[in-house]
């Protein structure tokens, strides 16, 4: 695997970006399926991408390639970190031909104990749109409580959506092995 793994699962690893990665980055950031959900509204190119992630590694926020048997599947991160305050938010993406596997599942939870267990944070945020319901059930199946809703925060595909947001305290986290 290049750059060699940073997070191990069953099924799924989570390893630093590399530069050979940026293809698919750019590729599946500017795919609608994953886009929209996801918020991007700007379309991105290989040197937008480059930047991007030089400047996620020089900072406190992490940002991961999701791979199964060495093959890119999806990205996660933990980013707005404040080690102060004890707390960061949680974001991910699958490639549609990964999606509805469990991968999601998975490496949303091998994030989350990195973010317990190494960086001793107490508390994980996430968001999730109205109209992305899968995204929504595994924040729940992960233990996430709904706090709230924001009301037509997000313009997607010509229409304003709510955002639902949640939150994860390290005492209410089980571990990604109950996953």
């Amino acid at each position: 695997m290049p750059g060699g793994a940073f997070l191990v699962g069953d099924d799924v690893a989570l390893r630093p970006v590399e530069e050979d990665d940026l293809e698919f980055l750019r590729d599946h950031s500017n795919d609608p399926a994953i886009r929209h959900p996801m918020t991007f509204d700007r379309p991105t190119n290989l040197e937008a991408q480059r930047e991007r992630f030089e400047d996620m590694y020089d900072g406190d926020d992490v940002g991961l390639l999701a791979c199964v048997d060495d093959e890119p599947i999806g990205y996660a991160m933990l980013f707005r970190v404040d080690e102060s305050a004890g707390h960061a938010e949680i974001a991910y993406w699958l490639a549609p031909e990964a999606q509805g596997e469990g991968y999601g599942t998975e490496m949303a939870a091998l994030l989350l104990d990195y973010a317990f267990d190494e960086r001793r944070l107490h508390r994980i945020r996430a968001r999730a749109l109205d109209t992305n319901a899968a995204s929504q059930r595994l924040l729940e199946k992960l233990g996430f409580t709904h706090e709230g809703v924001q009301r037509d925060e997000k313009y997607v595909r010509g229409e304003y959506v709510d955002t639902h947001f949640y939150g994860l305290l390290d005492e209410e986290w089980v571990g990604s092995e109950a996953f």
